[in-house]
Formats: structure tokens, C-alpha cells, sequence
């Protein structure tokens, strides 16, 4: 009663979600204000129009349990039998797995659930008591739910007004892809309360009573119910001439919403009051655990049986599917368990965990992670027995849920004595359990805690490696060197640690050095298949920070034998090595390697390694010119690089788009880009220098650009993309009329120019000497060079130069012309056609993607809707008001008979592919 303005409200998101995609309606409101009953009628409604609805609800001891909210609401779909059941197994907790590979593949089959679900209706997921949800569900549902942004898809949260960091987390993340609603629900005014409390009296109420039930329940609902209930059975109500009123003073009441909910067990007998007080205990019991809650309880069994019963026919203690028996409301456990008090409380989560520590004892299942949670309640500090079950339900949890074993490692540390010697190993584990649960930044402090007490050995390697990469994560290079140098120094360490540290020699600025290192890694032996691929995938990103791009290629092979034929190591080989020749610009390598990596993916179902392929591919469809496929990858992969903290490869996404859309005069939304921080990688940050240069020059900074490619460059041009920069320096140089300039450069270019073996820059040093001289061989052997190499940009750039210096070559700027046609770099293709009209040329006419269909307007707003942008990012960058875009939106799906925006970008992909 009195939420149907609400319900309305989230009832017209859920109408919105075809046009904008995924909605997000955050119910908030105290205990017993009525979210679980409007997240109920809601999905009965909605049930009704034929939506699919995914339903889920969690408590105190479900926040214990990895990805069981996302179970839960898989669990509650009735159809799709095939695909929910293969979710399911995709979400089976396996300790035998790499973490990775298993949470790629359980967002996956989330992620393909979803997508079928929304294929022809929209779906709803109700997600009650958010504060509630295990960390390990709110990680997996922030990157499944940008995966699916541009479905059909409403989620709905209830939760308390303050929710936890994880929970926050979901919601911020979720944001910048979604229309967000929140929803702060009201105490309800005198007129609902009234109509509650004739529901419960049946019967009529007068003015007085009704205001009286008001001010006590402070207008919530569950209060209102309880307050007008206890009135009843204390006789405190009189009915005359079928109205019923307060038969005493209102200040002879004494009865505050605490007391109301607790006489809600009050007649009861005392066992009867005694096992609920035993149930709150146990937040969740099963009716095997009946003699379990008998001895909590300090009652017969056959009493215990009984008082069950009669909690489940006063309906305080309600069946829940699969999950045992719970209260009916958490507020009245709630008022149970805080009515027991702290010590009474600590006493008796003790029996429980005793009683369960025997039953393990004796072999028989016990839920380790219940064990734990007990433990964690009733443990004293020095309890060895507790930190223990800790450490080792931490140990079980750790490969695919990770946040639940770093969590379960925090507890136990709080357990145990500064000095005690099982701290390192705990804190050890806390440091790589973060680490793989993508959360470098917390991983720094226990793992430098664990290295202060950890012995030379295989424990210290891993735990000092996990640092070291973790700090190199956040950018702390330095730090992340310094502590390289100092196990380098304690003695022998294995060579997967020296070629750690020989590539952060590099970003340290100690290239020669590294130089000398690299050498005498490579000669170092290896002790196992898995080091033989981390050393020389290490050597090859070595070699390409280095210039020595044939032996990039050459590292790269060496890491691909050394996986003898193990899937996840081969895995490991192609993807990590790929990401560092397609960023080197080593198209047809790094082609191979993605394909066959994507091959094995399917092959071994693992999905490990995701952000290098990620970076990979997206740097593929860069260089080879194909531009729509980059930026639609980088909107399908960017949520899946963010949630892995993977910082170059989210750097090489950021860079990349920042250069596409500077091309194609996207400049509103380039401005989003270059306003976001350099990246930190030493390589990573010039390239992203290379675009945000462009940038510049395309806003008409000049000077600005000029000066950051300078800093960029470096005094003896060792940085990476040293050539790019300063053949970009050199063209301003000319523009500007400093030619003296441009031939120094040239100079310097010049004397480096041996050592630079790949396709990109040796193009690139052609390109801008053949212009610097008006050399058309050079540049005909740019434009061969760019051909080979797969660089279709370059190639176009390099055909432009020729037709500009000589007049002998329109056939070769036509081409140049399509292509930046092609790829909508609209300031090139401009440059091209006045150039060809110079020559008394034709030009060739631009063709529509969609001819006859849409305008030009219409074109470029359902372009950005196919790149996943929201309606108010598209108005920003196309200066329209967001009505404006909802207008252009309603034109673009009659016209291509589509009625969302996933079917829209399937249209005009198959559109590009014709």
C-alpha cells in the first residue's frame, strides 16, 4: 500500500530500456520501509507483460557465500533451461582452476544468458538487499552488466541508505553505462498508514488511532503491521459502531517498534522463544541440523522439533527453497539476535562451531565457509584452531573467489598475535589472493608485511613477484625496482625475477643496463615450463622497449616452445607476447598469435589473459585499418580491462580511441579522452603522447603539442615510439616554417634509424624524410614498406605524401582517398580531394553506409549508438540536446525497422560486412 507512485516510476524505466539500454533503479530506504514488497509486486507485473525475470535476495550469512547472489538469480529462471543450466556450471567453484580462465568463462556464460534472454523482450534482474550481496557476485555483475549495457536490461536494487564499498563500487561503475534512477522510499503519509491498519484490525479506525500508529512507526510499514498487530492482542483497541479506536490514554502505551517486533514471539512458549533466539543464531538452519540447534537452544531435540514447528505455523520462520528454513523478515532475526546479547551471542556461534568442528573431525560434511564464519564470530584472539579454518576456508576460496579469501585472511589476521610466525604466511597469502582478485593497490601493504619475515624461498619468489607486478600495476616503478634490486641481492633468485627486474631497468631509465641484463637472463636455466614462458615473454618486451624488434620476434618463439604443449601455458605464450608485437606495429606476427590464442580459447574453454588479447586485437584493427571494428572493441572489451585493473593494456584502449576520434574530428568526444591521466607504462604513456599531440593540433594548440612531443621523445631517442613522435615534430616544424629544426630532427632520426627494424617506423622514417627532401622514391618505398607491413593508415598517410610531391601519382592518392574515406579521417580525405581537384582530378563521391535510408545526421548519431554510447554522451558530442537524440533515434528505428539499440548496432554491422 502506498508505493504505486514508486512502483509506477520504476515500471517507465523498465519501458525505457528498449530505446536506451541497460537501466538501473536503486531502492533505498531503512528496514521494514517496504523494498522487498515493492521489489515483489514488481516482479508480478512484470511477469505479467511477458518480461523474463531474474530474482535474488541475500542476508548476514549469504554475504559469506562466493557468487551466491548471481546463483540465486539464475537459479530463479524458470525457461531456458540449456543456457541456465550451463551458467550454472559456469559459476561450480573450482579450486583446480586458474582464477582468470574461470571468471572469464563464468561471465561469459552470464554475459550469453543475458544476451539470449534480452533478444526479444526486456528482462529485469531484482537484486534485493544489495548491502547483503558477497563481494565475489558485485565483482562479477559489475563487468557482466557493461557487457550487456546496450540490451534491453533493467536492474533493480533494494538495499539499506548506506551501502558497503563494494556495493558502491557496483553501482558508480555500473553508471557510466546506464540511466540511473534512485529511488529514496518515504515513510508513508496518514492515509496509507490508516489503510494498513484497517487491513490488520479489519475493521474501520478513527483519526487518533491511526495518527497514534503513525507517530510510533514513524510512517514504515513492517512497524505500522507489528505496532497495529501488538495494540490488538494487548486488548489496547476498542471497536464501536465498527470503528475501532484506542481504549486507553495514548500515554499508558508502551510500546516502541523494537517492542512490537518482539511480540511478534512473545506469546510463544518459552522454548518456543528460546529456539528462535537459537535460529537467529544460525541466520539460516536445515532440518538436518535440528539436534545441532537442540544443543544451542540447551533443550530435548524432541522440544526443539516442536518449537520448530510452531515458529513455522506462526509464520516467524518460512521455508526458502533449497536454502533451509529463515525468519520471515530479517528484522525480526535481527531483533532476536541483538535481544541475545554479545556475550550470550560469542557463546553460542562457540557451540555451533564446536559442534561442527566434531562433526568434521569424524569425517562427515561440514560447509567450510559457515565453519569459518561461526569462527570468525566466537574466536577469541591466539585462537590457532580459528585461524586455521580460516586460513585454509581462505586457501579453498582463493582461485575463484577471491575477494571472499581476502576477506576470510583479514579475520584471521585480526585473530592472531603480532609476532606470531603463521602472520607471513597469512599475510603472504592476502598479498596474492588480492593480487589475483585485480586489486594491486591493496596487495602492496601485506605483501611487503609477508616479505619482512619470509626465508629465501619458492613462498618469497611468489610473494615478492606479485609486489613487484603490483606495484609496476599502480605505477610505482620505482618502488617496484627498488624491491627487485633488493632480492636480487639477497641471493639466488630464479630467472623469471631477473627478467622482472631487467624490463623495469627500462621504465627506471637505466637502458643500458637493461641491455647487459638482457643477455645474461637469456643464458640463465630454467627450472620448469611455466618460468621458461614468463622469462621469455619478459625478454620480449624487453627486446621491443630496446628497438631489437627481431629479437622481440625471436623472445616471443622462444616463450611459445617453452609451453610444451600445456593449453594454459601456450595460452599465456600467444596473448601476453601478441599484445607486445601488435603495440611494436608487427602486424602479420601478432595477427597469428591473436588467432591462434582465440583458437585455444575455444579449445580449452579458458578465458585467461583477456586484456592482452583485448589490447591486442583492438591494436590490430588500428594499424590495419579498421577503425569501426577498433572502436567496437574497445566498447566490448574496456569493461572487462577495467574490472582486471589491467592499467597498459586500458592505456593502449584509451590512446587508440583518443586517435580515432581525433581523425574523424570527434573532438567533444576526444576531449573526454585527453582530459583522462597519462598512462603510466614508459611505453604506453608515448603513444597515448602521440595521439593527445594530435589532439592538440587538431584544437589548434600547436605550440602545446610541439612541446609535449619534445618531453616525450627523449635526449638520445631511446623512448618507445621515439620515431613517431619526432617525425611528427618535424611535419609541425615544416608547417610552422622552421626548416633548420626539421632538419635536425631529421638528422637525429637518421643516425637511430638503423637499429629500427619494424614496419611502423621504418615507414614512418621514409615517409618523413621523402617529404623533408620531396623524394618520391622514398615515399613510393614508404607506401611498399606500410603495404607489407599491414599498416593501412600508414600506407594512406605515405600515399597522400607522394601525390602531394609529385603530380604523376592520382591513382595512388585515389587511394589514399577511399581509404581515409573509409575510415572517416574526413581532415585527410579533404587534404586528398583538393589536392586530385589541383591536379584537375575527379574526385571520388562519398557513399553513405545506409543510402536512401538514413540522413547524414541520422548516420552519425546511429554510428555512435553502434560505438555504445549513451544518448547524453552522443548530444554532447554532436551539440544536440538530449531530446534531440531520442527524436533522431525514433527516425533511425522506423526507417531500419528496428526497435533497440542492440538491434540497431546488429543492422549496421551487417550493413559494413555487405
Amino acid at each position: 500500500m502506498g508505493r504505486e507512485p514508486e512502483l509506477r516510476a520504476v515500471l517507465d524505466c523498465v519501458d525505457s530500456a528498449p530505446a536506451t539500454g541497460l537501466v538501473v533503479v536503486q531502492v533505498s530506504g531503512e528496514p521494514g520501509i517496504g523494498k522487498t514488497s515493492l521489489l515483489a509486486e514488481l516482479a508480478r507485473r512484470l511477469e505479467e507483460r511477458h518480461c523474463a525475470v531474474l530474482t535474488s535476495a541475500s542476508d548476514v550469512l549469504g554475504k559469506r557465500i562466493p557468487y551466491g547472489a548471481v546463483v540465486a538469480l539464475i537459479r530463479s529462471l524458470a525457461a531456458h533451461d540449456k543456457i541456465r543450466a550451463d551458467a550454472l556450471q559456469a559459476l561450480e567453484v573450482s579450486g583446480n582452476e586458474d582464477s582468470g580462465a574461470w571468471f572469464g568463462r563464468a561471465c561469459d556464460r552470464v554475459v550469453r544468458l543475458l544476451t539470449e534472454l534480452t533478444a526479444t523482450r526486456p528482462a529485469a534482474l531484482l537484486i534485493d538487499d544489495l548491502d547483503h550481496v558477497d563481494d565475489d557476485s558485485l565483482a562479477l555483475l559489475t563487468l557482466v552488466l557493461r557487457r550487456v549495457s546496450a540490451a534491453p536490461l533493467v536492474l533493480v536494487t533494494a538495499s539499506r541508505p548506506h551501502l558497503g564499498e563494494a556495493g558502491d563500487n557496483l553501482l558508480d561503475r555500473v553508471e557510466q553505462h546506464a540511466e540511473v534512477m534512485r529511488l529514496q522510499l518515504a515513510p508513508l503519509s496518514g492515509a496509507d498508514v490508516a489503510r494498513i491498519v484497517e487491513a490488520v484490525l479489519q475493521t474501520s479506525v478513527d483519526d487518533a488511532l491511526a495518527r497514534e500508529v503513525q507517530q510510533r512507526s514513524d510512517g514504515n510499514p513492517f512497524f505500522v503491521t507489528e505496532i497495529a498487530r501488538s495494540l490488538r492482542e494487548l486488548d489496547l483497541v476498542t471497536v464501536d459502531n465498527n470503528r475501532a479506536r484506542l481504549a486507553v490514554s495514548p500515554n499508558a502505551i508502551r510500546l516502541t517498534r523494537r517492542e512490537a517486533v518482539l511480540r511478534r514471539v512473545a506469546p510463544l512458549e518459552n522454548d518456543t522463544r528460546l529456539v528462535a533466539r537459537a535460529v537467529s543464531v544460525f541466520r539460516r538452519v536445515r532440518l538436518d541440523q535440528i539436534s545441532l540447534l537442540a544443543r544451542v537452544a540447551s533443550l530435548p531435540e524432541e522440544t526443539v522439533v516442536g518449537a520448530f514447528d510452531e515458529l513455522l505455523r506462526a509464520h516467524i520462520v518460512v521455508h526458502d527453497d533449497e536454502r533451509g528454513y529463515r525468519f520471515s523478515h530479517a528484522l525480526v532475526g535481527e531483533a532476536l539476535y541483538h535481544e541475545v546479547g554479545p556475550a550470550q551471542r560469542r557463546h553460542l556461534h562457540s557451540l555451533i562451531s564446536a559442534r561442527l568442528l566434531e562433526d568434521r573431525a569424524q569425517g562427515l560434511a561440514v560447509d567450510l565457509l559457515q565453519l569459518a564464519w561461526h569462527l570468525a564470530e566466537s574466536a577469541a584472539p591466539g585462537d590457532r584452531m580459528a585461524v586455521a579454518v580460516l586460513a585454509e576456508a581462505a586457501s579453498v576460496a582463493r582461485a575463484t573467489a577471491p575477494e571472499t579469501a581476502a576477506a576470510l585472511c583479514a579475520k584471521a589476521l585480526q585473530l592472531l598475535p603480532r609476532n606470531a610466525p603463521e602472520r607471513s604466511e597469512l599475510l603472504a597469502l592476502q598479498c596474492r589472493v588480492l593480487a589475483r582478485a585485480s586489486r594491486p593497490a591493496l596487495a602492496i601493504a601485506p605483501g611487503l608485511a609477508a616479505l619482512e619475515f619470509l626465508e629465501p624461498g619458492q613462498e618469497r619468489t611468489r610473494v615478492a613477484t606479485a609486489v613487484i607486478s603490483s606495484l609496476f600495476s599502480v605505477g610505482r616503478t620505482a618502488e617496484a625496482m627498488e624491491l627487485a634490486d633488493e632480492e636480487v641481492a639477497r641471493g639466488p633468485v630464479p630467472a623469471s625475477l631477473e627478467a622482472q627486474r631487467a624490463v623495469l631497468l627500462v621504465y627506471n631509465d637505466r637502458h643500458d643496463d637493461a641491455v647487459t641484463e638482457a643477455a645474461r637472463i637469456e643464458a640463465l636455466p630454467i627450472s620448469s615450463p611455466a618460468e621458461g614462458v614468463i622469462v621469455f615473454e619478459h625478454l620480449a618486451m624487453l627486446s621491443s622497449l630496446l628497438f631489437q624488434h627481431d629479437r622481440t620476434v625471436e623472445h616471443a618463439n622462444r616463450a611459445l616452445s617453452y609451453s610444451d604443449g600445456q593449453p594454459m601455458l601456450e595460452l599465456q605464450a600467444l596473448s601476453v607476447c601478441a599484445s607486445i608485437t601488435s603495440l611494436a606495429g608487427l602486424v602479420h606476427d601478432a595477427e597469428w598469435r591473436v588467432r591462434r590464442a582465440e583458437e585455444l580459447v575455444d579449445q580449452v574453454g579458458s578465458h585467461g589473459f583477456r586484456a592482452e588479447r583485448a589490447a591486442s586485437r583492438v591494436a590490430l584493427d588500428w594499424l590495419g585499418g579498421r577503425w569501426d571494428a577498433a572502436l567496437d572493441g574497445i566498447g566490448r572489451w574496456l569493461p572487462d580491462v577495467e574490472a582486471a585493473q589491467a592499467d597498459q593494456a586500458l592505456g593502449v584502449l584509451h590512446a587508440i580511441e583518443l586517435s580515432i576520434r581525433t581523425w574523424r574530428g570527434e573532438l567533444d568526444v576526444a576531449a573526454r579522452l585527453a582530459s583522462l591521466p597519462a598512462p603510466q607504462s614508459v611505453n604506453i604513456s608515448k603513444l597515448h603522447a602521440a595521439a593527445l599531440a594530435e589532439y592538440l593540433i587538431a584544437r589548434g594548440d600547436t605550440d602545446a603539442a610541439y612541446q609535449l612531443l619534445g618531453d616525450a621523445i627523449g635526449s638520445r631517442l631511446e623512448a618507445a615510439y621515439s620515431c613517431v613522435l619526432v617525425a611528427r615534430m618535424i611535419e609541425l616544424d615544416l608547417e610552422r616554417g622552421h626548416e633548420d629544426k626539421a632538419l635536425e630532427a631529421l638528422k637525429k632520426l637518421a643516425e637511430v634509424s638503423p637499429t629500427r627494424v619494424s614496419p611502423w617506423s621504418r615507414t614512418t622514417i621514409r615517409r618523413v624524410t621523402g617529404v623533408l627532401q620531396q623524394d618520391a622514391d622514398l615515399l613510393r618505398e614508404a607506401v611498399s614498406e606500410a603495404a607489407l607491413g599491414g599498416l593501412e593508415f600508414e600506407k594512406a598517410r605515405a600515399q597522400l605524401a607522394l601525390g602531394e610531391v609529385t603530380d604523376e601519382e592520382v591513382p595512388t592518392l585515389v587511394e589514399a582517398y577511399t581509404t581515409f574515406q573509409r575510415l572517416g579521417a574526413h581532415g585527410l580525405r579533404r587534404q586528398a580531394g583538393n589536392r586530385l581537384r589541383t591536379l584537375g582530378a575527379k574526385v571520388p563521391r562519398a557513399r553513405s553506409k545506409a543510402p536512401g535510408l538514413l540522413t547524414e545526421a541520422e548516420e552519425n548519431v546511429a554510428r555512435l549508438v553502434q560505438q555504445g554510447m549513451r544518448n547524453r554522451d552522443i548530444a554532447a558530442a554532436l551539440h544536440y540536446s538530449p531530446r534531440t537524440i531520442e527524436v533522431y533515434l525514433s527516425r533511425i528505428y522506423a526507417k531500419l525497422h528496428v526497435s533497440s539499440r542492440l538491434e540497431l548496432a546488429r543492422v549496421l554491422d551487417a550493413m559494413q560486412q555487405r
